[in-house]
Parts: structure tokens; C-alpha cells; sequence
């Protein structure tokens, strides 16, 4: 039985190709591969052996590796020792010939982390982004209540809303894919200062370079026995910051549900239920999720940051936290995947929507109509327009209403153009300023960067 979530309840077979213990192993097996045939490259041992090693490396299984671990207590010599079970003993001595654990470990860290961002979480990222540049330009000119602090502010349209998250998603996608390009790796042995290999070969540098290139990495700048964890730390923090907008959508899209606003819904699947007792009830629980699981991420991003320092050339105070680095991964390609879904498939209420618009009769128009007021010579418009506002909030009146209704304020409202009049008459229709426009400017630059 598993006791991770990630291996039960939120289980997916791509995720696991790449993140698994299983893949774990492999890739460190991989790395394996790619020393045996630069040591015959270098001519420290034959093709032919090299080729017994790689062939053994596809054989071993986990299954035999954490067998092989209760003995070693040591999981990297618990790899080498399964590869020696499949070779010959001309080819055993140069099964991990040169190398120290991390030159094995941190390599394929850096392969696994690589290949999962650009074959799986930059791929799902992308799709949530044209999934939310449809619904942008779907409602670019659907007029929707902006709220700041809770509270209606002025209208918006809700393809502005969503163009928000086109443009943020579409940024953090772009930062992922960069920092995936600055993980690199290294053979320098024990502490760094390549003493093993300076027995054997010419060249340790390039005995260095020759086996990453063969694993498409380059060398670090400087390595110890590890390579300094701040790529890895910063692929962390920004997954961190990639939930974080996901949870900001999923707490906007959540709140749009509440009973008493009911501007959007999350489609409601046959059989489902929101409730155990209350049949009524559906709950927005696959927003509240991706909220949840950011936590998760976040947690994450501070055991990096606490993972920065290792003391002298190497410590273990990281061996076993950064082993949950993988969690971060998982966690925002399922998020990424489940946000997409509930996005492809939201109904929007473009109904509720106006009643909202209009449920302050108007007083969404308090801005404009100081603005106004100013522009027609009145020396405390803010004050007036706050007056009149909460005066028409009270009365439940109109504020075009109030206004001219008001001695003072009637004789500014004579001066108003009718074109400025239908602004505070129907601020839902006159007063969206760009929204519509900047939506349609966000969503065609992000189309054309995923075509590109």
C-alpha cells in the first residue's frame, strides 16, 4: 500500500515514467551507461566491455536494487553491484570505474528534472494557456463587475479576467522552460577537484565534457563533491510561484461560485455529488484542490531554500529532503492537468453577471462621476461623488437618479454631454474602458508564442 498520495489517490502513469523510484534508478543506471563508454573512449577499457555494461544497465530492476540496498545500505553501490551481476569479470572493475556517487546522482537529478519539465509539465502548462486564451477571447466583451478588497469596484469584462491568467501562466511556463535549460552537471569526483580521474587520464576536464555531452549537459562552473543546488532551487521557487498563480485562479474561480454571486459554474458531471448530506450542494471542490496542493509546492520551495548550504565540500543534510524534490514536479503537472479540465469545460453566467452589475443601482459610476465633476469645475468632487453614492446606496436608488435629483449636483449634471450622462446612467456597457482591447492584445501575443 502507498503511503504518498501521489502514488494512490493522485496516481498518473506519465507522471510516474519520469518520477518514480523506477525512473529514478534508470536514469542513474543511464548515467552509468554513458561512463562506461567514455572510459572506452579514453581507452581505459574496451567497446566490447562497454557494451556488456550498458546491456546489464537495461536488465537491472528495482526490485533487485532494494535488495541489493539492505545490504550496501548505500544506493548508489547497490546499482553498481546489480550491473556487476550481468558482466563478465574482464568488465566488473570498470562498472563505475572513476566515479563518486554524486557524480551518478546529480547528473541524472539533472536529466530526470529536464526531461520532465519539457516532455510533461511545459507541455500541460501550455495547454492550460490556450484553454484560457479561448475563454479570454470567448468573453473578451462579456461585461463583469471588478472587485478589489471584496468589493465591487468597476466594470470589467470577464475575457479580462482570464487574460490576467493568459499572461501570468504564459510567463511562469517561459521561466520554466529556461531554468530547465540551466541545469547542468558534473564528473569531478569525491570533492570536486577531479583527484581519481587525474590518475588515469590526460585530460580529466575533458573526460568531463566528453560524458555530458553524451547526456546533452554541460559541465558546472565549479562543483564539489556536489553541483551547487541553486538551478535546482530556483526551478523549485519558481514552481512555487507557478502554483501560486494556479491557486489565485482557483480561489477567483471558486469565489465566482458562491451562492449569492453565481457568475460562473464548474460543470456538473452525471452522478457526481457535492454533498453527503446536503443534496443540493455543488461544491467547486477541483478549485479548492489545486489551492490545496499549492500548499504542498510551497512546502516544497522551503526545503530547497533550506537545502542551500552544505558544509565544506559535502554534508547529508540534504540526502534525504531533497529526495522529496519530485513532489513539487508531480504536483503542479496534476494541477497544471486538472485546472485545464474544470477551465475547458466552466459555464459562465453572463445573466448573473449583469445582475451583479447592477445590484449597487449604478454606484459602480462613483468614479467617473468625480471625474466629471472635476472636469466641470466642482473643487471637492470626491467628496460630492462619495456623498451621492452611499446616499444612493441607501435610498437603493439610481446614482444617475440621485444625482440629478440633488440641487447641486443637478446643475453638473446639466453640463454633462449625453455621451458622459449613458456613462454614470449604464456604467455596465459605458464604463469597461480597455478591457475588451487589452484582452484581445494578451491573447494574440500568447498565441503566437505557443506557435512559435
Amino acid at each position: 500500500m502507498s503511503v504518498d498520495p501521489l502514488d494512490g489517490r493522485y496516481f498518473e502513469e506519465e507522471i510516474a515514467r519520469y518520477l518514480s523510484e523506477a525512473s529514478r534508478i534508470a536514469y542513474q543506471a543511464h548515467v552509468e551507461v554513458a561512463l562506461a563508454h567514455t572510459l572506452a573512449d579514453f581507452k581505459l577499457c574496451s567497446p566490447g566491455v562497454a557494451k556488456q555494461i550498458e546491456a546489464a544497465a537495461r536488465r537491472i530492476t528495482p526490485e533487485q536494487v532494494y535488495a541489493e540496498e539492505k545490504t550496501t545500505k548505500h544506493d548508489i553501490k547497490a546499482i553498481v553491484n546489480s550491473i556487476k551481476e550481468y558482466v563478465d569479470d574482464e568488465a566488473k572493475p570498470y562498472v563505475h570505474f572513476g566515479a563518486t556517487s554524486y557524480d551518478i546522482i546529480a547528473n541524472a537529478n539533472a536529466l530526470q528534472t529536464r526531461d520532465f519539465l519539457r516532455a510533461v509539465l511545459i507541455p500541460r502548462l501550455q495547454k492550460l494557456t490556450t484553454t484560457l486564451i479561448e475563454l479570454a477571447d470567448k468573453y473578451a466583451g462579456t461585461a463583469q463587475i471588478g472587485r478589489t478588497h471584496g468589493q465591487h469596484g468597476v466594470p470589467i469584462t470577464f475575457g479580462f479576467a482570464m487574460s490576467e491568467y493568459v499572461s501570468r501562466i504564459g510567463n511562469t511556463t517561459e521561466a520554466l522552460q529556461a531554468l530547465s535549460e540551466e541545469l547542468v552537471g558534473k564528473f569531478s569526483g569525491a570533492v570536486g577537484a577531479y583527484n581519481a580521474l587525474s590518475i588515469f587520464v590526460e585530460d580529466p576536464l575533458l573526460f568531463e565534457k566528453t560524458i555530458l555531452e553524451k547526456l546533452d549537459l554541460k559541465p558546472a562552473e565549479y562543483s564539489t563533491q556536489i553541483i551547487p543546488p541553486e538551478n535546482l532551487v530556483r526551478i523549485m521557487d519558481e514552481l512555487a510561484i507557478t502554483a501560486g498563480i494556479m491557486a489565485n485562479l482557483g480561489h477567483d474561480m471558486r469565489h465566482l461560485q458562491r451562492s449569492e454571486i453565481g457568475e460562473v459554474r464548474e460543470r456538473f458531471e452525471k452522478g457526481q455529488t457535492g454533498s453527503s448530506t446536503m443534496a443540493h450542494k455543488r461544491n467547486p471542490w477541483n478549485f479548492e484542490n489545486v489551492v490545496s496542493m499549492s500548499k504542498q509546492v510551497i512546502a516544497q520551495s522551503v526545503n530547497a531554500n533550506l537545502n542551500l548550504s552544505s558544509e565544506h565540500q559535502r554534508d547529508l543534510t540534504d540526502s534525504a529532503s531533497s529526495r522529496f524534490y519530485v513532489l513539487s514536479l508531480a504536483i503542479v503537472a496534476s494541477t497544471a492537468s486538472r485546472l485545464n479540465r474544470i477551465m475547458s469545460k466552466i459555464e459562465v453566467d453572463d445573466v448573473a453577471m449583469q445582475r451583479n452589475l447592477q445590484l449597487t443601482g449604478g454606484a459602480i459610476a462613483a468614479e467617473p462621476l468625480y471625474l466629471l465633476l472635476e472636469k466641470y469645475g466642482h473643487v471637492a468632487a470626491h467628496e460630492k461623488a462619495k456623498d451621492l453614492s452611499h446616499r444612493a446606496l441607501a435610498d437603493k436608488k439610481s446614482l444617475a437618479n440621485t444625482v440629478a435629483e440633488d440641487a447641486e449636483g443637478a446643475a453638473y449634471w446639466q453640463k454633462f454631454s449625453a455621451k458622459e450622462k449613458l456613462v454614470i446612467e449604464k456604467p455596465e456597457i459605458h464604463y469597461t474602458g480597455l478591457a475588451a482591447k487589452k484582452t484581445k492584445l494578451v491573447t494574440t501575443k500568447w498565441k503566437k508564442k505557443l506557435a512559435a
